[in-house]
């Protein structure tokens, strides 16, 4: 019985051991190369994620590559710009395995594994950041800065690699150091800068308020001389009104006095007002009932025409 079970287990032990020496599984983010007696060739990539069947061991060997991006980190690397000034730069590099055509067979044949990529991919970078050297200060520190120039020059320098089945995707600069005497005079050039566009601005803005400044003046003359015609239009209707006026008026003379002297009289005591005349001036003799009265007697006893 214990003869029978250890035959089971040990049957058992070499089918587990038999499959995995004849399989392999690929990642989602992985490619295989696949070497038969250490040669390889274009049938040797294996890119679909999965299980996959091999001969044994000592026939055919995985190497599994990942391809996912990678982040370079440079030294630091003094610069030496086009016009003699020196700073100190620091950059990366993102990059990945060359998925396409026969790249991860290059990529294998170049590199061990990722970690001796990254090390000569190093030394490759740092002296692809040296392109940084093809442009003035000014110019990689002005408003519009030369630096996205500058890093699209240190990713096509890195373009050298793609032979060895590495695929740069990306090149940026992190930080830029610079020394106590550069630093004065970036301080000195870019407070000049500063002093330039602050000026600028208020030239423009100056001459943005004296056309704000005209148009109001312009439309403050067109106001006025529209005002000063519909001025005159309403004075002549006014004055036109009054000669009919006086002319109705003056058919009457003293008809036209009288209510002259009735609208003095409203006017006059329109508010709270005590007044202390003398009642012989008119319009205030209308306030003296009696002399009415007697004005009204002598027109009474006047014999008719």
């Amino acid at each position: 019985m214990k003869k029978s079970f250890a035959i089971v287990v040990g049957l058992i032990v070499i089918l587990v051991l038999g499959v995995f020496s004849t399989t392999f599984t690929v990642k989602y983010n992985e490619i295989a190369i696949r070497s038969r007696f250490g040669k390889v060739d274009e049938s040797s990539i294996v890119r679909e994620p999965g299980l996959h069947f091999r001969l044994p061991f000592f026939v055919d060997s995985i190497h599994h590559l990942d391809t996912r991006l990678q982040l370079l980190p440079s030294p630091l690397v003094t610069i030496q710009t086009k016009d003699g000034h020196q700073f100190v730069a620091e950059a990366f590099l993102l990059w990945r395995i060359d998925q396409d055509g026969t790249s991860p067979l290059a990529f294998y044949e170049s590199y061990p594994d990722l970690l001796s990529a990254k090390m000569a991919l190093t030394t490759q970078f740092r002296d692809a950041i040296n392109a940084i050297g093809q442009w003035e200060l000014d110019e990689l520190l002005s408003e519009d800065s030369a630096l996205p120039e500058a890093e699209a020059a240190v990713l096509a320098k890195m373009q050298e690699v793609a032979s060895t089945g590495v695929k740069p995707v990306a090149a940026g600069i992190s930080r830029l150091v610079f020394k106590e005497s550069t630093t004065g005079e970036v301080t000195r050039r870019m407070q000049a800068r500063r002093e330039t566009l602050a000026d600028n601005e208020r030239t423009r803005g100056e001459a943005e308020a004296q056309r704000i400044r005209s148009q109001a003046d312009t439309t403050a003359e067109k106001i006025m001389a529209f005002a000063a015609q519909r001025a005159q239009e309403i004075r002549t209707k006014s004055e036109e009104r009054a000669a009919a006026y006086l002319a109705q008026m003056s058919q009457d003379e003293e008809l036209a006095v009288f209510l002259i002297w009735i609208d003095t009289l409203e006017q006059a005591l329109s508010r709270n007002t005590t007044v202390l005349l003398e009642t012989d001036q008119m319009p205030w003799a209308l306030l003296d009932t009696s002399r009415i009265k007697a004005l009204q007697g002598a027109d009474a006893e006047a014999p008719s025409p």
